[in-house]
């Protein structure tokens, strides 16, 4: 039988996913939708399709303005991203938000191991957005823009999946010393 983990962290962690989710879903994936829901005034995803266009409008971000179409040699990494983020983050976001709020059951193990994996994942793909930012051209992104977008959207992709990362290995190494710990006192019956 299963042991749950129901840290306090738990809670934190369950914020960081209710808000991933839609992003994840509204925003970063909106082009994978028809363009009949979002394209159009009143269409149910126009909303989506606003607050992506003014960020792009804002910043200029070539991350988020990224698709296959318009892939160039520097930036075919970022379809690898998508589908990461498809494959492994999302489903991991809707599991641990079921998990956590519907649920109401801490991690167990495997779990643990799962949020392991997605917070080096998130934490490691945002790192490299991060690192491609200070390559863009400096004619076209100012410093201000280019600190802007890493500090206030980025960063924040980084440190909470590292946090989860850190978190999580923290229980599992804890199970492993209580297993090791277990596994010693048979032995020495």
């Amino acid at each position: 039988m299963a042991t749950y983990n129901d840290s306090w962290r738990n809670y934190i962690w369950l914020l960081w996913v209710a808000i991933q989710i839609p992003i994840i879903t509204l925003i970063d994936g909106l082009e994978f939708y028809p363009k009949s829901l979002y394209e159009l005034p009143g269409a149910p995803l126009h909303f989506a399709q606003i607050a992506r266009l003014d960020y792009i409008t804002k910043f200029n971000d070539p991350i988020a303005q990224w698709s296959a179409e318009t892939a160039s040699g520097h930036d075919s990494w970022m379809g690898l991203f998508i589908m990461l983020e498809y494959s492994l983050a999302l489903p991991v976001a809707l599991f641990t938000f079921y998990r956590f709020a519907i649920k109401r059951r801490g991690t167990t193990g495997a779990h643990e191991l799962l949020l392991a994996a997605y917070g080096f994942e998130t934490a490691l793909t945002t790192l490299v957005c991060i690192h491609d930012v200070f390559y863009w051209d400096e004619a076209l992104y100012t410093l201000e823009t280019k600190s802007t977008l890493v500090y206030s959207y980025y960063l924040p992709w980084l440190v909470i999946p590292s946090l989860i990362t850190i978190d999580m290995a923290s229980r599992i190494l804890a199970r492993i010393r209580a297993a090791d710990a277990a596994l010693a006192g048979k032995k020495a019956q």
